[in-house]
């Protein structure tokens, strides 16, 4: 299926088009991919998945380079954890689906706290510039492989995955998938 709409810019109000296309991915079965760009340079893309699956957690400990490069499928319905630098990323209400690898998801989060740590540096905050800092440091050294860290993947839908044959997959009990965020409006039409 094919779609083309017109919405109003976020950014400056002008009309844009959106494509909508339905395909399959691998791993991650039927989706719908959407994208659009305005005349003045705003970008939207997302996949939205249109499968569901059993709950899941992967669960991988980085302790050498090489696991760096484990793949990454995350759905826009997946929460990471990373307990050793205290970093949760749930999914919101514009969440969207990516692949990458483990390095990719940490250079994410290092994006995210350098600008948390110079907004709280410029609002002269010593204790979160210095948590800031704390948490930089050991990404840096996660990076370069001195660092072990968990990266822990969980999907109350089951469609996101960590892929390494250290990954240690379990599914989630059904109180567990419900206590997740799923970042997107889920209606349950079984009763």
């Amino acid at each position: 299926m094919k779609l083309k709409t017109k919405a109003s810019c976020p950014m400056c109000g002008a009309t844009m088009e959106f494509n909508w296309e339905t395909t399959e991915l691998p791993y991650f079965g039927d989706a719908l991919i959407i994208g659009g760009v305005c005349e003045c340079g705003f970008r939207h893309s997302d996949t939205m998945l249109l499968s569901q699956r059993e709950p899941y957690r992967h669960t991988l400990v980085v302790r050498e380079i090489e696991d760096l490069n484990a793949r990454v499928l995350r759905s826009s319905s997946g929460t990471i954890h990373i307990p050793e630098i205290g970093v949760d990323i749930e999914p919101g209400y514009a969440s969207e689906a990516y692949i990458t690898n483990i390095e990719g998801v940490l250079v994410r989060v290092k994006n995210i706290v350098e600008f948390a740590t110079n907004a709280a540096r410029q609002a002269r905050d010593v204790e979160r510039t210095a948590k800031g800092e704390e948490i930089l440091s050991k990404i840096e050294m996660a990076l370069r492989g001195e660092f072990s860290l968990t990266v822990i993947l969980e999907d109350p839908f089951g469609n996101s995955a960590i892929i390494s044959e250290h990954v240690v997959a379990t599914p989630l009990s059904i109180e567990e998938a419900s206590n997740l965020k799923t970042g997107m409006i889920v209606l349950d039409l079984s009763e």
